[in-house]
């Protein structure tokens, strides 16, 4: 399995429609075959920072997403609303 962290400084009068946006894409991306789990996270200092947290059952279902027509008209968006963000972090679950 592979785990994405995805990381954004939110302009603060965007935070509402930010998360209104980022729904839309998690209810999609949950939906998606290969999805384990795709979570949005606020810092609880400050409410600015976001991390999406995503599971994918593997490469080929996170290469699916990356193409889906929900993320890549979705993520532009989210994006201009940042004031900065974080290179995305990509994991592979270690199983014992």
């Amino acid at each position: 399995m592979y785990k994405i962290v995805a990381r954004m400084t939110i302009k603060k009068e965007k935070i509402d429609e930010f998360k209104k946006t980022a729904a839309d894409l998690i209810k999609k991306s949950r939906a998606e075959a290969g999805n384990m789990f795709y979570t949005l996270n606020q810092d609880t200092k400050d409410t600015q920072k976001f991390a999406f947290i995503e599971c994918w059952k593997d490469d080929e279902a996170m290469k699916l997403h990356g193409a889906s027509e929900h993320f890549t008209s979705t993520f532009p968006v989210l994006s201009a609303m940042a004031e900065s963000s974080e290179p995305m972090e990509l994991y592979k679950e270690i199983e014992f």
